[in-house]
């Protein structure tokens, strides 16, 4: 009941957004409805971001580094002491965490510095950069196209549901990804920016962006260059476009190399481990991650409509024709290169290339109102206009179906409320908890160690010369026997 009623009074607030948006669309008002559109993104992420317990895969091992790096932003851990040995190979239970380069965890441990260790202020990051996109997709948009492509494709983003829970933390990578699509939005951004206003600022931010990118989810941050480099043909020769691509190269460079060679120094063995590892997702299917050639193109209709290939094709063909467009060849580039790169990459991840998106909004937007402007040009009028609005509503329908704003569950389940709740039970900050079911969860609500098996002999003898006591969360399962005759062991139901 609790979630039907939120959701019910964010698709309220949603629809009013969209229809005062549209009322000043057909004034003529852009900017208006600009900011309504971006207001109406704004509304759905935080919906999506507002269930207050972590989700499994994986934002709550996002959470606990960055929980951690508050305290040591240069040393990211994942459990900050690990009082019994641990496996370096195993980024879900190691000690020094390097599977995700810092950007976008130094992004959310610093919101929680300011706002506190939860849920929301975990989230906030995401949800304000992935609205922000919504600006720099209408400015792209304007500049190739025209206000009203840009407008309607700010609209798909801001409505749809993979990107609403991707911010959210529900989705595979969730944050890292959110952020990572921001930085790659807003490189490309400043690459469209540069033609207009070619200062050497704007070129040296267009490197930094493209660092900051590739500190936040490795080299694919690199897609931004050659797209500044297809741009740069549009106003410059072949030298100056190279020579210009190759200084926001360096200055990139100038901002993600330290990183790389500090880990390298500071944590050798973690960080050759994860460099092999991240090698070996190009060629094996790691952790279940499998799927053939067309596993990407083949899940486009599920984010962007059943209908999504008749816009591509359409676009694509044209490009064909024009021949001499560098800006539209630009957004194809954005389309192609991470559909074409992770499409033979082994490892499969849906998030891996919806830093395509804006393009695949852009292009969508643009087929829509390329249809409404030769609408006469059509024999059959009554079955375009029905193309039209299928185009429009299956991505609507799409995001309804991920947000599940009426189903009725609960957004602060009990497990999450114990695990809050440990703080007050336990006294002693010198703790270590035994049989916890979600071991990263508690250490996240808590300042306490936890595992999720039962200990042994053994280990208890260690916790207790590391001068840590014993807390055993007693389950429905029976104590082993050593455990229940062992004083110094602290039960707890």
């Amino acid at each position: 009941m609790q979630n039907q009623i939120l959701g019910s009074l964010t698709l309220l607030g949603a629809g009013l957004c969209f229809y005062f948006a549209l009322k000043f669309y057909k004034r003529d008002e852009y900017k208006k409805a600009l900011y309504l559109i971006a207001i109406l993104g704004l509304v759905l992420r935080l919906y999506g971001a507002s269930d207050l317990f972590l989700h499994e895969w994986d934002e709550r091992y996002h959470a606990l580094v960055a929980k951690n790096l508050i305290s040591h932003p240069f040393v990211p851990t994942l459990y900050d002491k690990p009082i019994l040995d641990h496996n370096y190979k195993d980024w879900s239970g190691n000690h020094i965490w390097l599977h995700k380069p810092p950007m976008s965890l130094w992004m959310l441990a610093f919101s929680m510095k300011i706002f506190g260790i939860n849920e929301i202020a975990l989230r906030l990051p995401s949800i304000i950069l992935s609205t922000f996109v919504i600006f720099f997709i209408f400015f792209i948009g304007r500049f190739i196209f025209n206000e009203r492509v840009g407008i309607l494709a700010c609209f798909f983003w801001a409505i749809n549901g993979y990107l609403i829970s991707l911010a959210g933390g529900k989705i595979f990578t969730d944050h890292v990804d959110a952020i990572f699509i921001f930085f790659i939005a807003f490189g490309i951004f400043l690459s469209f920016y540069y033609l207009n206003k070619r200062s050497v600022l704007v070129l040296l931010s267009v490197g930094t962006v493209t660092g900051l990118a590739v500190l936040t989810k490795w080299l694919t941050g690199l897609l931004i260059i050659p797209i500044f480099f297809i741009l740069l043909l549009s106003k410059d020769k072949f030298k100056n476009a190279v020579l210009k691509s190759m200084v926001a190269f360096v200055v990139a460079l100038i901002i993600f190399l330290p990183w790389q060679l500090y880990t390298s120094k500071a944590f050798p063995q973690e960080a050759a481990w994860e460099h092999s590892f991240n090698i070996r997702h190009i060629f094996e299917a790691l952790e279940g991650h499998s799927g053939t050639v067309f596993f990407h193109l083949a899940r486009m209709p599920r984010y962007f409509g059943e209908l999504i290939y008749l816009p591509l094709i359409f676009f694509f063909y044209q490009l064909i024709k024009r021949k001499s467009d560098p800006q539209r060849l630009a957004i194809a580039v954005w389309f192609i290169l991470p559909y074409l790169f992770f499409s033979f990459v082994a490892t499969k991840g849906s998030s891996y290339v919806m830093i395509s998106s804006p393009a695949v909004f852009l292009i969508l937007a643009y087929f829509c109102w390329y249809l409404i402007d030769n609408l006469s040009l059509f024999k059959h009028k009554k079955l375009i206009i029905a193309l039209i609005v299928l185009l429009v509503l299956l991505p609507v329908r799409y995001s309804l179906e991920r947000m599940k704003p009426f189903k009725n569950y609960d957004k602060n389940p009990d497990w999450a409320r114990e695990l809050r709740a440990l703080n007050n039970r336990i006294e002693d900050g010198n703790s270590v908890l035994f049989n916890v079911k979600r071991p990263i969860e508690a250490m996240f609500y808590t300042s306490f160690t936890a595992y999720s098996f039962m200990p042994t002999e053994k280990q208890i003898s260690r916790v207790h010369e590391k001068g840590y006591k014993v807390i055993i969360l007693k389950g429905d399962s029976q104590l082993p026997a050593y455990i229940k005759d062992d004083k110094s062991v602290i039960i707890l139901k």
